[in-house]
C-alpha cells in the first residue's frame, strides 16, 4: 500500500496502490467572471463550473505554491533533492519512501534507486534483481487515470480549496504510463511480468547514491538502477497517437509533422507531462494563457481547462492543435511569407508573440511588427530569430521542431 502524506484523509490512503505519481496539479483561473472552468474531460455540471469560478487565480496559484511546498517538506525527511514530476520525468516513491522511480522521458530510461542491500560489505545482487523486478512489475502495470487519481498534490490542493480537481481521463485513463512497450494496448499481467523479467535483466548499477554527506543521512546508502528503454519507444507511442494526431491536424490546417514535432520537444511523449509554467500535457498547455484561447475556439466560449482535462492526451492535442492554429491563422496572419510565418509561430507557441515580434522589429505589437517582417525574407526571419531570440530555450526549441518535423514527415 503506498504511503501518503499525513494531512490526506484516511480514506484516500486505503484506496492508495502500490504506486503513485508526483506529477503535479494545478488549477489556474481568471478574475473575469467570463472564464468557465471545464471539469471531467469536457462536460460542465453547474454546481462544479460556480464553484470553481468562486476562487481567483491568486488564490489557485497561491494553493498549487503551498501544496507542493508542504510535499517537498516531507520529501526532504528521505530525499534531500525532493524530486517531483517534471516535463520529461514522471517520479514515484515506494510505500516507505525508501525508494524512487523516475522514467525519464527525453533520456529513454528508467531509473530505480533503493537501499543497498549487502552480504557484509557486497551488495547482495540477486535479493535486489527481486526487488528491482518487482518494482518494474508495478511502474509498468500504472495507468494514465490511477496517477491522476492518486496525486498526493492534487489532494493537497483539494484540501486547501475544498473543490475536486482530477477528473475522469475517459478511456484513454486506461492507457498504461509506459504501454508503447507492449505488442497490445491492454496487455495482459503476465506480459507485465515478463517485460519487467527482461527489463530487469538489461538493468545496470549507475552508482551507489549516498544521499548527502550529513551524517543525519548516512543511513542512507542507495543504489540506483538504469534500465535503457528500447529506441524505438518515442516511435511506437507516436503511431499510437497517430489517428487523432491526424485528425485534428486535419481540424486546424496543420502539416501533422508539425504536431508531432511540437509533442517530441515539448514533453517527449510524457502525457503527465508538467512544467513550472505551469502547462500540461503532451503540448504543454498553459490553462489560462493558451488553454484559454484554445477553448473559444473549439468551445466558442473562454474556459479555464483543468490539468486532469489536459493530461487526456487526445484532448490535450486537440487543445494545442487549436492554439497553433490561432497563432498562425489568426495573430499572425498579416505575415505573407508562409515560411515565415511558420518560424514566427513556431517561436511564439514557446516565447509568445510579444518576444517574437520585439526579437524582430524592436516592437512588441504584431501590428506594427508585421510591414517590417513582411520586408524580411524567410531565411533572414529564421536566421534572426535563431540568433537574436532572449532565450537559448527558444532559440534551441525552434531549431528542434524544426528538424523533427522532417523526422516525422515520414511518419
Amino acid at each position: 500500500m503506498t504511503k501518503y502524506p499525513h494531512a490526506l484523509e484516511k480514506k484516500t490512503r486505503h484506496a492508495a496502490l502500490n504506486i503513485i505519481i508526483f506529477g503535479c496539479l494545478y488549477m489556474s483561473a481568471l478574475t473575469s467572471a467570463a472564464v468557465q472552468v471545464i471539469p471531467k474531460g469536457g462536460h460542465e455540471t453547474p454546481s462544479q463550473s460556480a464553484q470553481d469560478t468562486q476562487l481567483s487565480s491568486s488564490q489557485l496559484k497561491s494553493n498549487f505554491k503551498k501544496a507542493v511546498s508542504a510535499y517537498r517538506a516531507e520529501l526532504r525527511a528521505y530525499w534531500p533533492d525532493a524530486e517531483i514530476s517534471s516535463k520529461t520525468r514522471l517520479v514515484f516513491y515506494s510505500d516507505d519512501y525508501q525508494q524512487k522511480q523516475a522514467v525519464d522521458f527525453k533520456a529513454n530510461e528508467i531509473q530505480v534507486t533503493m537501499p543497498s542491500l549487502r552480504q557484509g560489505k557486497v551488495l547482495n545482487y540477486r535479493e535486489m534483481q527481486k526487488r528491482l523486478e518487482k518494482t518494474l512489475i508495478q511502474l509498468l502495470s500504472t495507468n494514465l487515470q490511477t496517477a491522476v487519481n492518486l496525486d498526493p498534490i492534487n489532494s493537497k490542493m483539494e484540501t486547501l480549496a475544498g473543490i475536486r480537481y482530477a477528473q475522469d481521463l475517459g478511456a484513454m485513463g486506461r492507457d498504461l504510463i509506459l504501454g508503447e512497450l507492449f505488442r497490445d494496448e491492454r496487455p495482459s499481467i503476465k506480459a507485465v511480468e515478463r517485460m519487467a523479467k527482461k527489463l530487469s535483466k538489461a538493468a545496470y548499477i549507475r552508482y551507489p547514491a549516498v544521499a548527502s554527506l550529513n551524517l543525519a543521512f548516512a543511513f542512507n546508502d542507495r543504489t540506483t538502477y538504469i534500465i535503457s528503454l528500447p529506441e524505438k519507444r518515442i516511435r511506437t507511442k507516436a503511431i499510437r497517437y497517430k489517428s487523432f494526431i491526424y485528425d485534428y491536424a486535419q481540424k486546424y490546417s496543420l502539416p501533422p509533422s508539425l504536431v508531432f514535432a511540437i509533442i517530441h520537444a515539448e514533453s517527449h511523449f510524457n502525457p503527465l507531462a508538467r512544467s513550472q509554467a505551469p502547462a500540461f500535457g503532451l503540448m504543454q498547455i498553459v490553462p489560462h494563457t493558451a488553454g484559454v484561447d484554445a477553448s473559444h475556439l473549439i468551445y466558442k466560449k473562454q474556459k479555464i481547462l483543468s490539468p486532469s482535462y489536459l493530461y487526456n492526451p487526445k484532448k490535450n492535442v486537440q487543445v494545442g492543435a487549436a492554439y497553433f492554429h490561432i497563432l498562425y491563422y489568426r495573430y499572425l496572419k498579416g505575415i505573407t511569407d508562409s515560411k515565415a510565418r511558420l518560424y514566427c509561430a513556431i517561436a511564439a507557441y514557446n516565447a509568445g508573440t510579444s518576444s517574437v515580434m520585439k526579437t524582430l522589429t524592436g516592437s512588441s505589437s504584431i501590428s506594427k511588427a508585421v510591414g517590417s517582417i513582411n520586408r524580411m525574407s524567410a531565411p533572414d526571419v529564421l536566421r534572426k530569430l535563431l540568433r537574436q531570440m532572449p532565450t537559448a530555450e527558444t532559440r534551441g526549441y525552434l531549431n528542434k521542431v524544426l528538424n523533427l518535423q522532417k523526422t516525422y514527415a515520414q511518419l
